[in-house]
Protein backbone atom coordinates (compact mmCIF):
# COMPACT_ATOMS: atom_id res chain seq x y z
CA UNK A 1 0.00 0.00 0.00
CA UNK A 2 1.39 3.07 -1.19
CA UNK A 3 1.30 6.50 1.60
CA UNK A 4 -1.07 7.92 -0.84
CA UNK A 5 -3.86 5.13 -0.18
CA UNK A 6 -2.61 5.36 3.55
CA UNK A 7 -3.59 8.28 3.80
CA UNK A 8 -6.81 8.12 1.80
CA UNK A 9 -7.91 5.16 4.05
CA UNK A 10 -7.28 7.04 7.28
CA UNK A 11 -9.19 10.04 6.83
CA UNK A 12 -12.24 7.75 5.39
CA UNK A 13 -11.39 5.89 8.74
CA UNK A 14 -11.77 9.50 10.33
CA UNK A 15 -14.57 10.13 8.94
CA UNK A 16 -16.43 7.35 10.04
CA UNK A 17 -15.69 7.55 13.34
CA UNK A 18 -15.38 10.87 14.31
CA UNK A 19 -17.55 11.05 16.60
CA UNK A 20 -16.24 7.76 18.72
CA UNK A 21 -12.92 9.11 18.37
CA UNK A 22 -14.22 12.88 19.15
CA UNK A 23 -15.99 11.39 22.82
CA UNK A 24 -12.58 9.62 23.25
CA UNK A 25 -10.50 12.81 23.00
CA UNK A 26 -13.07 14.60 25.27
CA UNK A 27 -12.35 11.98 27.67
CA UNK A 28 -8.89 12.48 27.55
CA UNK A 29 -8.72 15.80 28.12
CA UNK A 30 -11.08 15.62 30.92
CA UNK A 31 -8.87 13.23 32.57
CA UNK A 32 -5.50 15.09 31.74
CA UNK A 33 -7.82 18.57 33.26
CA UNK A 34 -9.04 16.75 36.46
CA UNK A 35 -5.21 15.25 36.96
CA UNK A 36 -3.80 19.04 36.27
CA UNK A 37 -6.72 20.45 39.46
CA UNK A 38 -5.96 17.71 41.79
CA UNK A 39 -4.28 18.54 45.07
CA UNK A 40 -0.85 16.58 45.42
CA UNK A 41 -0.38 14.34 48.26
CA UNK A 42 1.13 15.91 51.09
CA UNK A 43 4.78 15.26 52.21
CA UNK A 44 4.56 12.76 54.96
CA UNK A 45 6.89 10.95 57.94
CA UNK A 46 6.68 7.76 59.57
CA UNK A 47 5.82 8.90 63.58
CA UNK A 48 5.07 6.11 66.56
CA UNK A 49 1.92 6.07 68.11
CA UNK A 50 0.03 4.74 70.73
CA UNK A 51 -1.75 1.06 70.22
CA UNK A 52 -4.22 1.72 73.26
CA UNK A 53 -4.78 3.82 76.40
CA UNK A 54 -1.93 3.89 78.21
CA UNK A 55 -1.99 5.70 82.08
CA UNK A 56 1.04 7.91 83.28
CA UNK A 57 3.62 6.07 84.75
CA UNK A 58 3.64 3.21 82.38
CA UNK A 59 6.76 1.91 81.11
CA UNK A 60 6.40 1.38 77.14
CA UNK A 61 6.49 -1.96 76.14
CA UNK A 62 7.00 -3.06 71.97
CA UNK A 63 3.16 -3.54 71.93
CA UNK A 64 2.06 -0.43 72.76
CA UNK A 65 3.68 1.74 70.23
CA UNK A 66 3.58 0.85 66.19
CA UNK A 67 4.84 3.25 63.19
CA UNK A 68 2.54 5.12 60.73
CA UNK A 69 2.47 7.45 58.12
CA UNK A 70 1.45 11.26 58.95
CA UNK A 71 1.48 14.46 57.07
CA UNK A 72 4.49 16.27 57.66
CA UNK A 73 1.94 19.47 58.34
CA UNK A 74 0.56 17.20 61.31
CA UNK A 75 3.49 16.21 62.94
CA UNK A 76 3.82 17.39 66.70
CA UNK A 77 7.63 19.04 67.74
CA UNK A 78 9.64 16.33 69.18
CA UNK A 79 7.64 13.57 67.67
CA UNK A 80 9.47 10.22 67.92
CA UNK A 81 10.05 7.93 64.69
CA UNK A 82 12.39 4.83 66.10
CA UNK A 83 10.65 2.46 68.80
CA UNK A 84 13.93 1.86 70.15
CA UNK A 85 13.79 5.56 71.01
CA UNK A 86 10.69 4.84 73.45
CA UNK A 87 10.57 1.33 74.70
CA UNK A 88 11.33 0.99 78.54
CA UNK A 89 10.75 4.44 78.85
CA UNK A 90 8.67 6.13 81.27
CA UNK A 91 5.39 8.40 80.22
CA UNK A 92 4.63 11.72 82.10
CA UNK A 93 1.42 11.43 81.45
CA UNK A 94 -1.62 9.29 80.38
CA UNK A 95 -2.16 8.74 76.35
CA UNK A 96 -5.03 8.13 74.44
CA UNK A 97 -5.10 5.09 71.51
CA UNK A 98 -3.32 7.06 68.47
CA UNK A 99 -1.53 9.55 70.12
CA UNK A 100 1.65 10.82 69.06
CA UNK A 101 4.67 9.78 70.65
CA UNK A 102 7.05 12.35 71.53
CA UNK A 103 10.26 12.89 73.28
CA UNK A 104 7.84 15.42 76.00
CA UNK A 105 5.95 12.64 76.48
CA UNK A 106 9.04 10.47 78.08
CA UNK A 107 11.05 10.56 81.34
CA UNK A 108 14.66 11.98 80.96
CA UNK A 109 16.69 8.46 81.75
CA UNK A 110 16.72 4.94 81.55
CA UNK A 111 16.60 1.86 84.23
CA UNK A 112 20.15 1.91 85.49
CA UNK A 113 19.03 -0.17 89.07
CA UNK A 114 20.49 -2.78 90.03
CA UNK A 115 18.92 -6.34 90.08
CA UNK A 116 17.40 -5.88 93.72
CA UNK A 117 16.01 -2.70 92.79
CA UNK A 118 12.71 -1.64 91.44
CA UNK A 119 11.41 1.75 89.30
CA UNK A 120 8.75 3.49 91.07
CA UNK A 121 6.87 6.71 89.73
CA UNK A 122 4.64 8.77 92.22
CA UNK A 123 3.95 12.31 91.11
CA UNK A 124 4.60 15.38 93.21
CA UNK A 125 2.17 18.23 93.46
CA UNK A 126 4.95 20.80 93.70
CA UNK A 127 6.23 20.61 90.10
CA UNK A 128 8.51 24.01 90.64
CA UNK A 129 10.66 22.03 93.51
CA UNK A 130 10.90 18.81 91.04
CA UNK A 131 12.27 21.36 88.25
CA UNK A 132 15.47 21.95 90.67
CA UNK A 133 16.10 17.91 90.60
CA UNK A 134 19.01 16.48 88.52
CA UNK A 135 18.67 12.72 87.63
CA UNK A 136 20.80 10.61 89.89
CA UNK A 137 20.19 13.39 93.09
CA UNK A 138 19.12 11.27 96.35
CA UNK A 139 15.96 12.40 98.55
CA UNK A 140 13.73 11.37 101.10
CA UNK A 141 10.11 11.28 100.08
CA UNK A 142 7.71 12.53 102.61
CA UNK A 143 3.41 11.86 102.20
CA UNK A 144 0.99 13.73 104.11
CA UNK A 145 -1.44 12.12 106.55
CA UNK A 146 -5.30 12.44 107.14
CA UNK A 147 -4.61 14.19 110.40
CA UNK A 148 -2.32 16.48 108.80
CA UNK A 149 0.97 14.80 109.55
CA UNK A 150 3.93 13.23 107.67
CA UNK A 151 5.66 10.13 107.33
CA UNK A 152 9.04 9.48 106.00
CA UNK A 153 8.08 6.76 103.38
CA UNK A 154 11.64 6.62 101.52
CA UNK A 155 14.69 7.60 102.69
CA UNK A 156 17.71 8.27 100.22
CA UNK A 157 16.90 7.20 97.32
CA UNK A 158 18.14 8.01 94.14
CA UNK A 159 16.15 9.91 91.30
CA UNK A 160 16.25 7.76 87.88
CA UNK A 161 14.16 9.76 85.78
CA UNK A 162 12.38 13.11 85.53
CA UNK A 163 10.14 15.13 82.82
CA UNK A 164 12.44 15.96 79.54
CA UNK A 165 13.54 19.72 79.58
CA UNK A 166 10.01 21.98 78.90
CA UNK A 167 7.58 19.20 79.49
CA UNK A 168 6.22 19.60 83.11
CA UNK A 169 5.23 15.87 82.99
CA UNK A 170 1.47 17.22 83.01
CA UNK A 171 -0.86 15.22 83.27
CA UNK A 172 -4.43 14.47 83.66
CA UNK A 173 -3.42 15.12 87.63
CA UNK A 174 -1.70 18.22 88.71
CA UNK A 175 2.16 17.93 89.42
CA UNK A 176 4.82 16.57 87.92
CA UNK A 177 6.19 12.79 87.67
CA UNK A 178 9.23 11.51 89.56
CA UNK A 179 10.78 8.01 88.93
CA UNK A 180 12.67 6.83 91.95
CA UNK A 181 14.86 3.45 92.06
CA UNK A 182 14.64 1.86 95.69
CA UNK A 183 15.00 -1.79 97.23
CA UNK A 184 11.80 -3.48 96.82
CA UNK A 185 9.91 -3.11 100.23
CA UNK A 186 10.43 0.88 99.53
CA UNK A 187 9.59 0.52 96.03
CA UNK A 188 5.95 -1.23 97.01
CA UNK A 189 5.75 1.54 100.00
CA UNK A 190 5.87 4.54 97.75
CA UNK A 191 3.41 3.10 94.81
CA UNK A 192 1.02 2.30 97.48
CA UNK A 193 1.13 5.65 98.91
CA UNK A 194 1.23 7.20 95.75
CA UNK A 195 -2.61 6.52 95.38
CA UNK A 196 -3.35 7.52 98.69
CA UNK A 197 -1.55 10.43 99.92
CA UNK A 198 -0.04 14.32 98.65
CA UNK A 199 3.67 13.14 97.85
CA UNK A 200 6.52 15.81 98.94
CA UNK A 201 10.08 15.56 98.64
CA UNK A 202 13.36 16.77 100.92
CA UNK A 203 16.73 16.98 99.06
CA UNK A 204 19.43 15.90 100.57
Amino acid sequence: MNPTELLTRLGRFIRWHRRGLGAIAAMICLFATLSALAPAQPESAPVLVATKALPAGSTLAAADVQLIQMPLGLLPDQALADPQAAIGRVLTGALTQGSVLTSANMLSGRDATSADERLVPFRVPDAATVALLQVGDRITVVGSTMDGGAVDLATNVQIAALPTPGSTGMGPESGALVVVSADAETAARLAAASSQMRMAIVMQ
